[in-house]
């Protein structure tokens, strides 16, 4: 038979121990994660509660910010239809009132006219707006006149 050289039985004793030694050292590794991991399972327990309370007190916040937003947002349509009714009414008293202010003011133009014609002025030149603001400047100049 054919015999075993030395050296390689001396190769295969040095790597058997070698690979002895690297599975006692991964034994010992797993023991002390195990320990490790058996530390921090309360610590992550802890934390997972308070994450998960975190949680419920968002989730808590949404609803209130969500059914106080509805709330906003009722308020406001409620403003705006208000808003939109005055407005309404407004125009409308306005629309009924306008023939009479457009009335008075014609009325106004018209005895302004007469009695510009009575000085012997032109009508159309004493209606125009330029004579209308030199009547408003004649009378702040009179009024200042007078108390001096």
């Amino acid at each position: 038979m054919n015999e075993i050289p030395g050296w390689w039985l001396g190769i295969s004793a040095a790597f058997f121990v070698v690979n002895i030694l690297l599975f006692i050292g991964l034994v010992v590794f797993l023991f002390m994660l195990m320990k490790w991991m058996k530390e921090l399972h309360p610590k992550i327990e802890a934390l997972t509660q308070r994450v998960e309370s975190i949680g419920k007190n968002v989730e808590e916040l949404t609803v209130h910010v969500k059914t106080t937003a509805e709330s906003l947002g009722g308020r406001a349509k409620s403003v705006a239809s208000s808003v939109d009714s005055i407005a309404h009414v407004a125009s409308t008293q306005f629309e009924r009132f306008s023939p009479y202010a457009v009335g008075a003011l014609t009325a106004i133009r018209l005895i302004k006219a007469l009695t510009e014609l009575k000085r012997g002025r032109s009508v159309s030149k004493a209606t125009s707006r330029a004579a209308l603001e030199d009547g408003k400047a004649d009378k702040t100049k009179r009024g200042k006149a007078s108390k001096a």
